[in-house]
């Protein structure tokens, strides 16, 4: 069975979501796991989830993800203007953290990692989002 999880690095929370994944107007990683019958448990809803153990594996990795990407998180968050090349080697980076994070715990079998939603990479003062509200 395949596990897709939404890094939301902003929120710093992750959830759960189905083979469709939805569009979203923040910065997220998708990352998907290859998991055998007895890593998943299942919601009241009979949505697939990680098993306990499992999950607290992921969620020490997740912490560590959070924590040692802190500076691009916040940069990401605050809408900060970056040179081209700053952004790609940071997003980069991010991605490598992700990886090398999940594949410390030998019961997360990482198989894919996807990026969406709105990831800056060139951006001018007129293209910055409007934060005053």
């Amino acid at each position: 069975m395949k596990l897709t999880l939404s890094l939301d690095l902003l929120e710093q929370a992750f959830y759960y979501v189905s083979p469709m994944k939805p569009v979203s107007t923040v910065p997220l990683i998708y990352v998907t796991f290859l998991a055998e019958k007895e890593q998943v448990a299942y919601t009241t809803d009979n949505e697939a989830k990680f098993a306990r153990k499992i999950e607290r594996s992921f969620k020490a990795a997740f912490r560590e993800i959070i924590q040692k990407n802190q500076e691009y998180r916040e940069i990401l968050d605050q809408d900060k203007l970056l040179p081209l090349e700053e952004h790609l080697a940071k997003q980069a980076q991010l991605i490598h953290s992700v990886r090398t994070e999940l594949q410390k715990y030998p019961e997360l079998s990482l198989i894919r990692i996807d990026v969406a939603g709105s990831w800056p990479v060139f951006q001018t003062e007129a293209g910055m989002l409007d934060l005053t509200e």
